[in-house]
């Protein structure tokens, strides 16, 4: 937008204007199809993980050292 230009359009030999009020390119929405069976046997997979290493992550007790991390001082 030429700001000496009242109505608005640019002139696009004016190099200033294009540098300085250039409109960005909006991104392309794309349509995105979710595979719900594969995200549901990821979940799957990735709870019996946790559960199959729970007590191994309780036995090494992580609380202390998060805790220094959130510590207000």
């Amino acid at each position: 937008m030429d700001i000496f230009n009242r109505n608005g359009e640019r002139n696009p030999d004016d190099h200033f204007s294009n540098l300085m009020f250039s409109r960005k390119a909006e991104p392309e929405q794309e349509e995105s199809r979710v595979d719900y069976m594969q995200l549901m046997e990821s979940v799957e997979t990735l709870m019996g993980l946790y559960s199959q290493y729970k007590p191994t992550i309780e036995k090494i007790n992580l609380n202390p050292l998060i805790a220094k991390f959130l510590k207000k001082e």
